[in-house]
């Protein structure tokens, strides 16, 4: 039985891989907003110190896997957006690190197939990942108008995957892996809420292994994918970003890997 603390792991892909783990008998922390095993608003520095102090309280000889997953869409303000997706996941990530250290464990992230989409903000992305100083990005954010959320979307999940791929040498050096999985659209609480007019708009390229229907990807499919970076069957394996969205980043890229 390992030790796993999630983040977001009250709905959607979060729930799909808490549940599937517990299954296996693995023991499974979740820190979330509302109904986790402890709650917590990772978008403030004092909720996400909070959580890390719970999770050396809870486990002070280890854990063996952090899966950061918790995150907003582009629906919500930018300063949300970005502190969430990008700022807690990085924080809470390196918070945990001591930890993982002990039991030679690993991280998983959860980012986005949108990550290599041509709108992203190159810019912004720079800011954050040479910067990175949460005060200064958010005083940008705050003039960010609501129509760019998309735009911010795929920027924070771009942003999260750089600054995994630099971070990872240095993990492997400690005897830990880091890893992220870069999900395509996904039948979740998020995208539930959807109009017929944004799911035929997200659907306007199909899904390769959904090509014929109007569906999304199940979450237990990302699921699935999270596990496995978090098991001893990827132990080779440290710095990747596994797209899991049924090959619309082949379609689309088919030159580039």
């Amino acid at each position: 039985m390992a030790i796993y603390v999630i983040t977001g792991g009250t709905t959607g892909i979060g729930a799909a891989t808490r549940e599937k783990l517990q299954e296996q008998g693995h023991e499974v922390f979740n820190i979330d907003y509302k109904d986790g095993d402890y709650t917590a608003d990772l978008s403030s520095k004092e909720g996400r110190q909070g959580a890390i102090n719970e999770v050396f309280k809870r486990y002070p000889d280890g854990i063996d896997c952090f899966i950061s997953n918790a995150g907003v869409g582009p629906t919500v303000p930018a300063t949300t957006l970005f502190s969430l997706n990008y700022f807690a996941a990085t924080e809470l990530a390196e918070g945990m690190r001591p930890l993982l250290k002990k039991k030679r464990g690993n991280c998983v992230l959860t980012s986005s197939n949108s990550i290599t989409f041509p709108y992203i903000r190159k810019d912004w992305v720079d800011m954050l990942t040479n910067i990175h100083n949460e005060d200064s990005f958010t005083q940008i954010a705050q003039t960010i108008p609501p129509q760019a959320g998309p735009v911010c979307y795929s920027t924070s999940k771009h942003a999260l995957a750089r600054w995994m791929r630099r971070t990872s040498a240095s993990w492997a050096v400690d005897g830990t892996r880091i890893n992220a999985v870069a999900p395509g659209n996904t039948t979740t609480p998020m995208t539930q809420n959807m109009t017929p007019e944004q799911k035929e708009s997200a659907l306007l390229i199909p899904i390769p292994t959904r090509y014929g229907t109007k569906e999304f990807l199940d979450a237990e499919e990302i699921a699935n994918s999270i596990i496995f970076l978090s098991s001893p069957m990827a132990s080779g394996i440290n710095g990747i970003i596994l797209f899991v969205d049924g090959g619309i980043d082949a379609l689309l890229r088919s030159e580039r890997f």
